[in-house]
């Protein structure tokens, strides 16, 4: 018991540490981050590893979603139509 105290103690009165949470691959002892590390000092590091599917899932990107879509093949004029027929059924409604 006083062993934890003491190290609860001692992490108390080291200054804030900055950190990240980056995902990436681990490839035997080499891990792949996606993203780049700004938050955090160059140097010696300590690394938790926990297995994605443990994790909360990390949202699609919009932008991919979107790109991902299959080319539409409406004109402006077609569009404006069908807006202008939808106003039109508003009867009353400003």
């Amino acid at each position: 018991m006083h062993g934890v105290a003491y190290i609860a103690s001692a992490g108390y009165r080291r200054p804030m540490e900055r950190g990240a949470v980056i995902r990436g691959r681990l490839h035997g002892r080499v891990i792949e981050l996606d993203e780049p590390v700004d938050d955090v000092e160059e140097g010696e590091v300590e690394v938790q590893i926990r297995s994605v599917q443990s994790a909360t899932p990390r949202p699609p990107d919009l932008l991919e979603v979107i790109a991902s879509l299959p080319i539409g093949n409406r004109t402006k004029v077609d569009v404006d139509q069908q807006v202008a027929d939808e106003r039109s059924g508003w009867s009353g409604r400003g």
